[in-house]
């Protein structure tokens, strides 16, 4: 099973903020998690971070056959990128959206979430447990 993970833009980034926090939480800390945990669930992960919503929109178009659901971490995406919200409509594939809310991040925008109606799973949080364990959730909904 291979499930595409597309982060949105200035996620790159991360890393700028959570020195503020004192977290270090950067991008690359954030995908070996994932890539363990995936790892543990025998997934092979697909990992994108772009800057323009037509290029993840690309990602996507390039990627509907291969891969088996999507987790985005859309990042201001979720306000505006209804290109995005459409061209995973049309692939009919499962989506899921996890939205990183480090502490003083500026991502955290799930209360105006365009994807809301699109993912069949939603949720928030601020730490690598909870976006691996978010992981573990789709592929379980994926496999059931």
């Amino acid at each position: 099973m291979q499930i595409l993970i597309l982060y949105g833009p200035n996620l790159n980034l991360l890393g700028l903020v959570s020195r503020n926090t004192g977290d270090r939480l950067t991008l690359d800390k954030i995908n070996r998690a994932l890539r363990r945990k995936a790892g543990e669930l025998n997934v092979e992960l697909k990992i994108y971070q772009d800057q323009s919503e037509s290029n993840a929109s690309k990602i996507v178009q390039r990627q509907r056959n291969k891969v088996e659901g999507i987790i985005l971490i859309p990042g201001i995406w979720v306000q505006t990128g209804y290109l995005l919200r459409e061209t995973v409509e049309i692939t009919g594939l499962p989506l899921a959206v996890f939205h990183l809310a480090p502490q003083a991040g500026p991502w955290d925008h799930e209360k105006a979430s365009i994807f809301e109606e699109t993912a069949g799973l939603v949720d928030t949080g601020s730490t690598m447990d909870a976006l691996t364990a978010f992981l573990e959730n789709f592929v379980n909904q994926l496999k059931a």
